[in-house]
């Protein structure tokens, strides 16, 4: 157990520190900085190359050993031993998109917040994490490992950089990833990604397309068929009764579209899918193609809920609850219904057991399954020492609940081993409207006040968890 007395030394500490780390933070939300890969002749382009650049130079500046790794990602160290404690973060940022109050690269600072692109996802991680590190040498705290800091380029579009680091760099012994919610995650569900396609092309459909990327709720999908008048009453009557469904007569073709209700495939409970509504209500019209129906009936069925009661793989594990399946985009390939699911599957399960159900879902109704990627789950059992000191110095500092926990998403904490996520993400309610504030929305935001209090919550833990590493 830490002393009382050292606790207060490093509260002190972070209070000191509260000003420079908004300053820090401020520079590198400057620096605009979504990946692009290849572009301007740098592996994830001029802006994170620029904002690498910047993070190097900070920590330096912090008293860190710095290393750039031909701009694919960057590593500050501090401290000697044959243990190392890692701390990941990444510089990229997701594009800034529309309806900001405010600038998205002009840092602003309002009622104890600092708003901005990549504030809360995921620049103060690194920013903090330079603090935190500087605190083991300027307080003298004892510290028998090595600290190394990782500043990431492309979290958000591939995580190549990860890949490229875990091929050149030997693993740290144990690492916290600070991109997820307080408290502990000690685990991610598994993702399996993977699409369908229909044996037999449309007989009477021209297309249907919707959604746009595999890992979102889809909040729209259309149908085009050939325009016929008796069709097109059959096609009126019918959305007459269904909400969200729209029929637009062209001259030779009718448009019917589904509008749904987006939400990300780690959490997609209170999504809508506008391709299940669509096919639900295609299969239901009987001036369509009986053949055409059928295909329509199947896709809807695999969709009946989103968790995968009809692909028949409801699973759920202790740790991570029930396995959850979205389609986020159909489109029509060939002539033929092609159709991509993103499954997020529990903990203690393997993606070939998913890939095994699937199989016998789509096999007996003519439809080829690819599977596209299978991202295997990360996990540490709650019970695991250093996920329970993780969990007290958390309830410890802020007195809250620390109960850990499994989510759905996807951080580096999966591609390296020994790994959890813990923080530094928080729910903002400070007069923002609403969908700004949050991470990807317009007007960015964290409170000040979470910053300092992480830099207590990791000094404290990582101590702690040093402890461990040598016991």
């Amino acid at each position: 157990m830490i002393s009382k007395e050292l606790q207060q030394k490093v509260e002190n500490y972070a209070d000191r520190c509260r000003k420079d780390v908004v300053e820090d933070l401020k520079a590198l939300v400057r620096i605009p900085s979504v990946s692009h890969y290849g572009a301007d002749g740098k592996p994830f382009g001029e802006g994170c190359a620029r904002a690498l650049a910047k993070a190097l130079e900070l920590a330096e500046g912090h008293g860190l050993a710095v290393q750039n790794c031909g701009d694919w990602y960057g590593l500050a160290q501090y401290g000697e031993g044959d243990k190392t404690i890692g701390l990941f973060s990444h510089l990229d940022v997701v594009p800034e998109g529309n309806n900001w109050i405010y600038s998205p690269y002009d840092p602003t600072e309002k009622d104890g917040l600092l708003i901005g692109r990549g504030v809360a996802d995921n620049k103060n991680a690194a920013v903090v994490s330079m603090y935190v590190m500087r605190a083991f040498r300027e307080l003298g705290l004892p510290l028998r490992s090595r600290i190394s800091l990782f500043f990431g380029c492309s979290e958000e579009t591939g995580m190549q950089d990860i890949d490229r680091f875990v091929a050149e760099q030997p693993m740290p012994d144990f690492s916290i990833v600070p991109d997820t919610d307080f408290p502990v995650c000690h685990g991610e569900k598994g993702i399996l990604s993977c699409q369908a396609r229909s044996s037999r092309p449309w007989r009477q459909v021209k297309s249907l397309t919707g959604g746009f990327v595999g890992n979102m709720v889809p909040d729209h999908a259309a149908a085009l068929l050939p325009m016929d008048a008796a069709l097109l009453d059959a096609l009126h009557a019918a959305a007459a009764g269904a909400q969200g469904v729209t029929v637009t007569a062209g001259e030779d073709e009718i448009t019917v579209s589904a509008a749904g209700l987006g939400a990300h495939a780690a959490h997609p409970q209170g999504g809508d899918n506008a391709i299940r509504k669509l096919c639900a209500f295609l299969a239901g019209v009987e001036a369509i193609h009986r053949e055409d129906r059928e295909l329509c009936a199947f896709v809807a069925g695999t969709l009946a809920d989103c968790y995968g009661t009809g692909l028949g793989i409801a699973w759920e594990d202790a740790p991570s609850g029930k396995l959850t399946a979205i389609s986020g985009v159909a489109e029509t390939r060939e002539g033929c219904l092609v159709v991509h699911y993103n499954i997020r599957y529990p903990v203690t399960h393997r993606g070939e057991l998913v890939k095994e159900g699937l199989e016998k879902t789509f096999a007996p109704a003519g439809w080829q399954l690819t599977v596209t990627g299978d991202s295997a789950p990360m996990y540490l059992p709650a019970d695991d020492p250093k996920v329970r000191e993780l969990s007290r110095v958390y309830a410890e500092v802020t007195g809250k609940d620390a109960t850990p926990y499994v989510m759905g998403g996807g951080t580096y904490a999966r591609h390296i081993q020994n790994a959890v996520g813990f923080g530094m993400e928080s729910r903002i309610d400070a007069g923002l409207p609403a969908g700004h504030g949050g991470v990807h929305e317009p007007d960015e935001a964290v409170k000040i006040d979470d910053l300092v209090e992480a830099i207590k919550i990791y000094v404290l833990s990582i101590l702690e968890v040093d402890q461990i590493l040598h016991s």
